[in-house]
């Protein structure tokens, strides 16, 4: 009885503590792992084309309507042919990679003005596998002093209702059994 109670009140203590993880302080991956993220720092403008679950890529294309990349930025990644553009960023190559391409987009966007500004955003993972649109990740623009969400009181309130309720229920089954 004493190891079942141990091990629900070791649940319960990890639980509450997994949960500023399950809040989104560590940027996971978004979607689908087979397909690589565009992650996108909004405080400097920086993209990295993160193949870290999926395998590396052989190719991709980034284009926008409005001229908004900074091509002076751009840091190849595939070592083939490049497109450096202010409306389109591309590379193909038959060796595959993944990496940071630079500061090349404009700072201070979020999720929905990264998805207004790529009108065209397709990576292809191999040769004659059909393109498929990157997962887009916007990185959190808190800087520094960035900290873990405090649970809410409630939670500390049921956690410790749970425990005193499973205490009693052992109390009282022991007294029984006497």
């Amino acid at each position: 009885m004493k190891q079942t109670l141990a091990t629900l009140v070791a649940i319960v203590v990890i639980s509450c503590l997994a949960q500023p993880a399950a809040a989104g302080i560590i940027p996971a991956s978004a979607g689908d792992p087979a397909i690589p993220d565009l992650v996108y720092d909004p405080a400097t403008g920086n993209v990295t084309l993160d193949g870290t679950e999926s395998g590396p890529f052989i190719g991709y294309t980034l284009q926008n309507a409005t001229n908004s990349f900074i091509p002076g930025n751009f840091t190849p990644l595939l070592v083939g042919v490049s497109t450096v553009l202010t409306s389109e960023l591309a590379e193909a190559a038959l060796a595959p990679g993944s990496g940071s391409i630079g500061n090349v987009f404009p700072t201070g966007l979020d999720l929905a003005g990264l998805q207004a500004l790529l009108t065209v955003n397709t990576v292809s993972v191999a040769l004659g596998a059909p393109l498929v649109p990157f997962d887009l990740v916007v990185l959190s623009t808190t800087t520094t002093g960035g900290t873990a969400p405090i649970p809410e009181p409630s939670t500390f309130l049921l956690t410790g209702l749970g425990m005193v309720g499973l205490g009693l229920y052992s109390w009282r089954r022991r007294r029984a059994a006497a």
